[in-house]
Parts: C-alpha cells; structure tokens; sequence
C-alpha cells in the first residue's frame, strides 16, 4: 500500500480476537448499573416543581419576565468578552416590579442547579466532518438477508468505513460509505452491501420496438486481503485471488508471504477473523477499462440503421485508412512535444546562470543601501541639538498627559451619569414620565461603548437590561389598551419609546397579538365537518376558507391605514403581521389539510386544488394591498434618534426556516428603478417579507406528494369505469372498448389541468408515472379478460357475407363469431393506441409549454412560475424540483425542437426531412396495448388453427405406428410369388386433412385482405420472423415515400406508420399459423407416441415429408419438422449408432425417437 495512504487512517491496534473480545464483553458485571437507576430517576424526577412551573407559564406576566431574561441571558453567554477577575455584582433592586415578579425571581435566585459533564475523553468519540467526504448512494442500499450462519448468541457490533481512490490523485482517498455489521455475518455480506457504480451498471438489450431492457450482471468478481491473506469469491477454480496471488509472484520474488485463503468471502464469517482498528484492507474489484476495447470503440464509424442496434462491420480499407491517419497525427504530436521541450530546456539552460548573477547583483545592491540608510540616520541625530531633543521629549511627554486626563474626565462624567441612572429612571417611571425615562435610557445605552471590555461593562449591562424591563412591564398594559382602542397617536407615542429602548420587536409582538384575535377566534371556533368531527353547524372546508380570507381580508384592508400612521415601514410591518397571524392559528393549517385529506381519501386532490386557488386568490389581493403602501416614500414617524436596524422588523419566525441567499437575489425586482439605492431597497423589502411563504407553506407536502395522489384518483375513476362492464356480452366487447377508451383518454386530460393547477408543471414527472399507471392498468383489465373469456357463446346470427366460399372449411358458426369478435378487438386494440398516441401528442405539448415557462423565468428572474413569489420559492426548493422533472422537460424541448427543425421546407426535395421519431413518454401504456394486441392475435390463431388441432388430437394414437414388419427388409421371393414394383407411401389421412387446412389458410386470408386489424401490431404475432417483418417494413416505408403528399408543419402531428400490403400482411400471419401448428405438432403431438416401429417410423416419415412440402407451399420453414423427418427415416442400426455418437450432446428430437423406436435400452 502507498505510505501516503497509510498515513491517513493512524497507527493500527494489536489484532483483536472477535471471539475473544465477545466472551469478555459478556463477562463484565453490569449489575452497578441497575442499582443506580432509582438514585438517578429520583434526582431528575421534575413532579415537585411541575404545578409551579405551569402556574408560571399560563401567566402572561410571569412567562414575558422569564422570556426576556432568558434571552439577555443568552446574549451574555455568547458575547465575546474576556476573562478577567470581576467584582461581585449587587443585585438590582427589584421594588418598582409587580410582587409576583418579585417573588418568582427570589425563588429562581434562590435554585441550586446543577448538571452532568460532558468529560474531555469524549471528544475521541466525535468526529468531525471533512470536505473529502461524499455520499455515493443513488438510493438505500439494502442488505442481503439474514443466512443461516447467524445466530442468536452474542455478536460484536463492527464499524467499516469504506475509501476509494480519488480520482484526480492516486495519493489521496474519498470515504465513500460506512457500514456497521454483526460478527456472525460474513465477507460476502459485506461485499453484498458496499455501494459499487460499476457494479450497477446495466447490460443493455435492445428489442425489436427499439426499447432497451437493462439487466445488471454479476460483476467480474472481487478479492479481499486480510493481515496477507487472500479471500476470493470462489466463482470458479481460478478465482480472483488466485489471479491475483499469480500475479504478484510473478512481479517479483520478494514479495511479502501472501496465502489464500481455504474459505470463500460467502464462506468466511468476520468472528473468525483477527482484525485491527485503523487498519486498511484492501477490496479488490471491477478490472480497469480495457484499452483494446477502447480503441475499437473509436474505429468503428457504424452508423445505427435506425430498426437495429446491431453496427454493421467496418470495412477493412476503411480501418486501415483510420489507423494511417491516427498514426500520422500521433507522431506529429510527438514531434511537436519534443521540440517544444528542446526549446525549454534550452531557455532554462541560459536563464540558470544569469538569474545567479542577477541574485548576487541584488544582495550587494540592498547591503549598500542598509550602511547608507544607516549613515544617513546617524548624521540626522548627530544634526539636532540636545536642548531641542529634550523640548520634543518634555512636549511629547504633556501631550500624553493631557489625553490621559481629558479620558479621565469622560469617564468620571459616566460614572456619574451611571450612579444615579436607576434612581433617575425610577422617579421618572413613578411620575409616569414614560418618554423622558426612554429618552435617559437612549443615552446611558449610547455611552455602553466607553465600558466594552473592561469589568464595568456586565454590571452596567445588566442594570440597563433591568431598567428597560421596568419600562416595558410598566408600559404593557397602557399599550394593550390603546391598542385594542385604536389610538393611533398613543400606539405611535409608545413606538417611540420602545425604539429608544431597542425594544421595537416587543411592541410588534403586542400590537400583531392584539390585532389578529378576531381571525384567530374565526378559525378556531368553527367547526369543520370534513376536518373534525361533524356537527349540526359544520360546514365543508372550501366553503369556509373564502370566509376565512374574506375576513382576514378586510382585517389587512382595515391594518393598510393604521399601520403607515405607527411604524416606519408598513409593508414589512404588515408582512410580519400576516406571518403571525397564520402561525398562530390552532389546529394549524397543516393539520386541517391532512384531516381532509385523510376524509376524503382518494378524492382529496379536487380538495386540495380548490383550497390552493381561493389561497393563491387571497395571496394575489395581500399583494395589491401591500404594493399600495410605499415605504420608499413614507417618512420615519420615530421622533428622537434611532439605531441603524430599525428600519427592518426583526422576523419572530426567522429562527425557524433559513432563507436562501441565492432565492433572494433571484427574486429581487428592483432592476426596474432608476435609482441604484431604491433598486437596493427594494431588495431588501422583498427579502424581508416571507408572509407568502407561511401563507403556502401547508400545501407543500401534499404538492410534493401530487404523484401519489393523482395515481390515487385516477384509480378511482379506472374503478367507476370498469365496475358496470361485468355483463356486456362478447359481441360489444369491441365497441365498449373504443368508448371505455373514450372515458378513459377524457379522465386523464382532466389530469393535465390539475397538475398545472395544484404544482404549476413542477409535478410533471408524478402526472407522467400516474397516467402510464393509468393507461397500463386499464389495458391490463381488458386484456384479462380476452384470455378468459374468448370461448363465451356469442350470438348465432352473426355470419361472413362470403360464408358460401369457404363452406367447404371446418368451422363452426362459434368459430366465425369467435373470429370476428377477435378481429373487432384487434381493431379496437389499434383505436386505442392511435388515441393513446394523440393524448401523448397533449401531454408533450404541456410539458412543452411547462419547459417553455421554466426556461423564461430562468432567464428573466421577474418571471414567477407560481402567482406568488413566495409560492414559487417554496416549490423551488422542494424535492418536486429534481433532476428526473429538468432532464424530462429537456427531453421534450429538445423533440419539440428536432421535430420544428426537420419540418422546415427545403428547396431541393418536395418532402419533409426524416427525422427519428421522439422517445415515447406513456411506455408502459404501449406496452400494454401490444400485449392486449398479442392475446388478441394468440386467440384468433387458436380459433383457426382449432379445427387442424382437433385433427391432430387423435394423430398419436393410431394404430399404424405399431404395425409389424420392416419395410426396408426384402422378402425372400419363391418361384410362385408375382414380382410387384414398390412404391411409397401414401400420407395418412389425418395428415391429408391438416394439409388440406393449411392450404385453404390463404382463402381465409383473402376475405380480410382489407381489414386493418391483422396489419397492427405484426411484430407481436406468436413465431414471427423479425427479418421478413423489416422487409415489408422497409418496403412499405420506400413506397411512402415515392408519393408526394402535402405534410402540416406541426411539432406535435401524430406521425402514422406507412400502410403495408395487404399480401405482405398475410403473409406474415401464414408464417406465424404454420410456425404455431408445427411447433404444437413436434412439442406435443409427436413425443405422446408410445411407440414407432419400423413400419410406423416409414408412415410417419411420409406424413412429416408430405407434410414439410406443403408448409414450403405457404412460405413456412421450420427446420425442427425436418429433423424429426430425417431422424424417423433412420432404420435401427444407423439410429443406434447416430445415438451413441452424440451422447454428450443435448439433441431432444433424437433421444425421443430414440425412446419411440426403443433405441435405449
């Protein structure tokens, strides 16, 4: 390992015997634990004092002195003062206070408190965080399940810390994730859960669709090495440990002593290991990026055809001429390095010994000017005479004194001031000089400055701290009246003096207290019937929460010309007004929100939409309101001198929620002044004001659950549509489903308007996930029950027009009503995925038109997404806004934009330029309409091959394949005996029949040459050959193209597939007929023979030959036919021999006739 490395975990411990450390743990006596449980409980114990401390806290008296003198007190802890030796403070007289105050703070005084101590050994416990440290986990790691091996006994808890490389310096490492796992798991359990990129990555496989299907593989194995042990995955006999063990003793010879280990990662438990803390082991795994590989990547210059993702091969010229080219840029690059690197080695060369002279040149140079500075000082003093040297002195020494004195005067003068400061305030606040007493206050709290880090400075601190307290206790109960008395002149008198006094955000808390009763009564005294529980007065939430912000309403409307005639800044001082007030309600509007949500179940989104738009209604009217007020232009109402932050209101909620910095400058509207310091004041208002916030702040968590909640409602609604469908008969099937399809599509564009309502386009990806949900889940249903019930009695009198030509074909009445209703669902099947396919064209142009909106507000930050600023924010900042919902709105903006670019007119061609069709958005909705369309085709395929199987039902038991005699064998001809010519045999007559059925398969055919349904969904008929199906693909795509047609300049058109030929169409259903009826005749028919013997295997070898002739008459080959044909013409010697040849070779066709003819034995 690299000592670099080493150097960052610390020197290692002893090895640890697990089992060993696990038997001592047990061993400790834990019993004096136990015994000082009680002691402890007791001293904690709180029941004493508990009806004290809730008569103190429902008085408001009492908690507003406890509040304000915890919160100074904290001030004081903090503040940054030095330690020195301070004298013992009186305490304040506390005789102009309420006797209940008096006499709570002698009992506080009077506690004796003491606490536990966190002791200095503790800090090698806590580790701090480091800037090397990041997070690899894409999602939660789970860990394998419990194995056998782990028992219920005692197990040690062991912390593993996992580092990589970095990546940009071999010499330093990241920690990439930390485990804590129980002795009695094993290696392979760790590995198991080690976060690895690489082993994550998924193998992709691309089908016919174009759709790639990824599967992650096993990995290439991994090694890991213990105090010189090797620990391998045991995969194979030569696993990685044994490679790597090779490996190193082929480097060299002198390679410390490495073993592998007998047992495997999966086979090694950590308790029989002996392990050191802050010892590095090593986890081999994943092999580096093969170079080779690499550089056939970038020869090959294969283009995708677009219908496979398999390249074609490169041409050999064509590598050779690359692999020229490569090479001559190369050995240029080389040429160039080295000669630049000549040139710098020259330069260097001759800059070595100049800059060597230069560096003595400067040496001598600053000494020379040291001794003429010297000199140059000296002869200053030797210049002045000793009389003017001791007036300078004698000067200098009086103006020191003079300071010193002047400081002296100042600081007598505060401590005079300082001395009789509680004895003036006091007067003054028993004369009710309330103003003249602040004023006295303003100036002893402007001279604190003179005692800052000296002993004074607590002292004096905390007598102004109990001085203002006066004032305030002094000053409540006159303020709570004037404000509930609406005297705009005394609430402005009395703002005055709480600013003199730094008490400003008191006086807010009074007057937002005093001022929001009527809303706050409003909301907690009405009863909700779908929130709590009912009553004969109850009423639904939407309708009450218009009323609700209609009073509130009228309540701000009311504030706007109150408050501009009291505080300096009216719209921040309305804003926190608003906050206080929505924070204040109880039950908080987050709780009434989750008990309708909880009411109405899956029907809480229509809810929810309702309450958000008459919220975003009411957050739109508070805006007017406070654009109304200027506080650029209102003047500051505070008589007397103010400090520099009055001109902010301090948040009383700002310890709750931190702002974002960069949200704040994003939303800054001040860009439109033309005054750089109103734009900055403008700023500064904006960030100030978070009513909007509090105000939305409830609906976040249902909009960040909005997927969820949609999928909900629409499952509702699939339910309603299916719950009357139960007794339709078969012949309506098809038509219910094209108008089921109908409902459906309306149900989900309904959706669209509510994401745009409720996340405004930020729940995108959820609306995207519910209707593929949808769409998969309604197709599913209908595709159940064509697999159930494609065999129900359908009408009799259902009949083909043409029945009077294929008369002569055996089928039943049932058969044709069955072939048509699968017909009718073939065609539904299309209907349904041409309207699935118009809606995603109306789900892409939203997504379009969202990813437009998102764009222009990046760009312009005055542009809000949301109607509120502060609803926008919070959506921002919440998870909605992910990775997943930029990477889908890009996708769609980047089609929208391919499609506009390939659709414009081109001079040279009278058509459009191709261009790849955009990648599907409802995947698995299409998905499931091809496989509704295979179900629909595997069932018409049973009805017409129904008559050829019933055939073939009886074919395995004839009783020719036990027929005795041999064919082949000559008899012994006698004088007597005719000489009769021989000939072959003829096919039996089932085999004539499925003959006959086969060849009358394209008549069938004929009559629904102009039907549309056999043509939909080819590539998911049953034994399908893919390459013919590109063929008639290709074919009919040239044809498309050789006709000039006018094409509609759209972005979101809903491109339709060229027609294909009604002969290529059935040939293709040939194909799949023939492939299915032989596939049923060599995997079930043929192996149920019992027996075959030589005169049975030459019947059965005329059927299969008569039989192969005429599926090669309907363009069917099925080698597997051809197999069982060449293998029953083997008479027994040769199929014994042919048997023992391949008996290490899997051949199921000859071990079953080898089983019929009793080959094996």
């Amino acid at each position: 390992m690299n000592a670099t490395i080493e150097s960052l975990f610390g020197p290692p411990s002893e090895p640890i015997d697990i089992p060993a450390f696990i038997h001592a743990a047990a061993a400790l006596d834990t019993e004096g634990t136990t015994h000082e449980t009680s002691p402890v409980a007791e001293e904690c114990s709180v029941s004493d004092i508990r009806e004290s401390l809730f008569n103190a806290w429902n008085n408001p008296r009492l908690s507003a002195h406890l509040s304000i003198n915890h919160d100074h007190l904290l001030t004081s802890l903090y503040s940054p003062t030095k330690a020195k030796i301070r004298r013992k403070v009186q305490p304040p007289d506390l005789a102009s206070l309420p006797p209940d105050v008096v006499a709570l703070q002698a009992d506080l005084d009077a506690l004796k408190l003491s606490s536990w101590k966190l002791p200095q050994e503790a800090s090698t416990f806590i580790r701090p965080s480091k800037i090397s440290d990041q997070n690899v986990l894409t999602q939660v790691k789970v860990a394998p399940e419990p194995s056998a091996h782990i028992s219920d006994d005692r197990n040690a808890l062991m912390t593993i810390t996992i580092h990589n490389r970095s990546t940009w310096s071999s010499g330093y490492i990241n920690r990439s994730s930390q485990h804590i796992i129980i002795s009695s798991q094993t290696l392979g359990d760790l590995f198991q859960i080690i976060p690895c990129i690489s082993n994550e990555i998924a193998t992709e496989n691309v089908q016919l669709d174009g759709n790639a299907i990824g599967s992650v593989g096993d990995g290439d194995g991994c090694v890991i090495c213990i105090e010189n042990t090797f620990y391998g995955d045991g995969a194979n006999s030569e696993d990685y440990a044994q490679k790597l063990l090779n490996h190193l003793q082929a480097l060299s010879k002198d390679t410390p002593a490495f073993i592998k280990a007998s047992t495997t990662i999966f086979e090694t438990p950590l308790s029989s290991l002996k392990l050191r803390i802050n010892q590095p082991y090593w986890l081999l795994h994943k092999e580096q990026y093969n170079v080779v590989s690499w550089i056939n990547d970038v020869l090959d210059t294969s283009e995708d055809d677009g219908e496979t993702a398999s390249p074609a091969p490169t041409e050999l010229t064509q590598l050779d001429e690359r692999i020229t080219q490569l090479l001559a840029t190369l050995d240029i690059a080389c040429e160039d390095t080295s000669s630049e690197l000549e040139r710098t080695i020259d330069d260097v060369s001759r800059g070595v010994p100049r800059l060597t002279y230069d560096l003595h040149f400067m040496k001598d140079s600053a000494m020379t000017l040291q001794a003429s500075l010297g000199k140059v000082l000296q002869s200053s003093k030797d210049a002045i005479p000793d009389l003017t040297s001791a007036a300078l002195d004698h000067l200098r020494h009086l103006d020191t004194i003079k300071r010193r004195m002047e400081a002296t005067r100042e600081a007598l003068r505060e401590a005079e001031s300082w001395s009789s400061l509680e004895l003036e305030v006091t007067s003054l606040l028993g004369e009710r000089s309330y103003a003249k007493a602040a004023e006295r206050l303003s100036e002893a709290s402007r001279s604190m400055a003179v005692f800052h880090n000296t002993p004074e400075y607590e002292p004096r601190r905390t007598l102004m701290v109990n001085l203002q307290n006066q004032l305030e206790a002094s000053l409540s109960s006159a303020l709570v009246a004037a404000i509930n008395s609406q005297d705009v002149a005394v609430c402005r008198n009395y703002f005055s003096i709480f600013s003199q006094i730094q008490r400003e955000s008191e006086f807010r808390n009074y007057y937002n207290a005093s001022r929001r009763g009527s809303v706050v009564a409003l909301w907690h005294d009405t009863s909700l019937a779908d929130c709590e529980s009912p009553s004969p007065t109850s009423e639904p939430f939407t309708e009450f929460l218009p009323k609700l912000y209609a009073a509130f309403l009228s309540l701000i409307e009311f504030e706007r010309a109150s408050i501009p005639a009291i505080f300096p800044d009216p719209a921040l001082t309305l804003s926190a007004f608003i906050s206080s007030t929505l924070s204040s309600l109880q039950p908080t509007f987050t709780q009434r929100l989750a008990s309708l949500s909880s009411h109405y179940g899956e029907t809480s989104l229509s809810r929810l939409i309702t309450l958000l738009q008459a919220t975003e209604e009411f957050a739109g009217s508070v805006e007017k309101i406070i654009e109304k007020l200027n506080p650029l232009a209102s003047p500051s109402l505070v008589d007397g001198p103010t400090s520099p932050d009055l001109a902010l209101p301090t948040n009383p909620r700002s310890h709750n929620r931190r702002r974002s910095t960069r949200m704040s400058i994003s939303w800054r509207s001040g860009a439109h002044l033309t005054s750089a310091a109103t734009g900055t004041s403008k700023s500064l208002l904006l960030d100030g004001m978070d009513w909007d916030q509090e105000l939305f702040q409830p609906f976040l968590d249902s909009q960040i659950e909005y997927g969820t909640l949609e999928k909900r409602l629409l499952e509702s609604a699939l339910h309603k549509l299916i719950s009357s469908d139960d007794k339709v008969q078969d012949t309506d099937r098809a038509r219910l489903l094209k108008e089921r399809t109908i409902d459906a599509i309306a149900v989900a564009e309904e959706s669209l308007t509510r994401c745009t309502s409720f996340t405004h386009g930020y729940g995108s990806v959820g609306l995207v996930l519910a209707l593929d949900n949808f769409f998969q889940s309604f197709i599913d249903v209908w595709t159940a029950d064509v697999r159930q019930e494609t065999r129900q009695t359908a009408s009799q009198d259902q009949r083909l027009s043409s029945g009077d030509d294929l008369s002569d074909m055996d089928y039943s009445s049932q058969d044709w009503s069955d072939i048509q209703l699968s017909l009718h669902l073939l065609s539904s099947a299309r209907a349904v995925y041409e309207r699935i396919s118009a809606f995603e064209v109306k789900l892409r142009s939203n997504l379009g038109q969202t990813a437009t909106r998102f764009r222009m507000a990046r760009e312009d930050p005055l542009i809000t997404i949301a109607p509120s600023r502060g609803e926008s924010q919070l959506l921002e900042q919440s998870p909605l806004n992910s990775a997943d919902l930029h990477s889908l709105l890009a996708r769609v903006e980047f089609d929208t934009q391919s499609r506009d670019s390939s659709h414009q007119p081109s001079r040279h061609a009278q058509i459009p330029l191709s261009s790849g069709s955009p990648e599907p958005i409802l995947v698995e909705g299409r998905k499931a309409v091809f496989t509704f369309a295979n179900s629909c085709q595997v069932a018409l395929q049973g009805t017409i091959l129904s008559p050829l199987r019933k055939h073939l039902a009886s074919y395995a038991s004839l009783p020719v394949w036990n027929t005795p005699g041999n064919p082949k064998v000559k008899r012994t001809m006698t004088a007597n005996d005719l000489q009769m010519p021989s000939f072959s045999l003829s096919p039996s007559d089932t085999v004539q029949r499925v003959a006959e059925g086969l060849l009358n398969l394209p008549r069938l055919f004929e009559v629904y040459a102009d039907d549309d349904a056999l043509a939909f969904s080819l590539h998911t008929l049953p034994h399908v050959d893919v390459e013919m199906l590109k063929g008639f693909t290709e074919q009919a795509s040239c044809d498309a193209l050789s006709q000039p047609s006018h094409t509609r300049l759209s972005s979101f058109s809903v491109t339709k597939p060229a027609p294909l030929d009604p002969d290529a169409v059935s040939s293709a259903w040939l194909s799949s007929l023939g492939h299915t009826l032989l596939q049923h005749l060599t995997t079930t028919i043929l192996p149920s023979i019992q027996l075959l013997s030589p005169s049975g295997a030459a019947q059965l070898t005329s059927d299969l030959e008569y039989l192969s002739n005429i599926v090669q008459a309907i363009n069917v080959e099925f080698p597997e036919l051809d197999r069982w044909r060449e293998l029953t013409a083997l008479d027994d010697d040769e199929g014994r021999q042919k048997l023992s040849d391949t008996e290490d070779r899997v051949d199921h066709v000859l071990r079953t006739i080898g089983k019929l003819r009793r080959w094996e034995r």
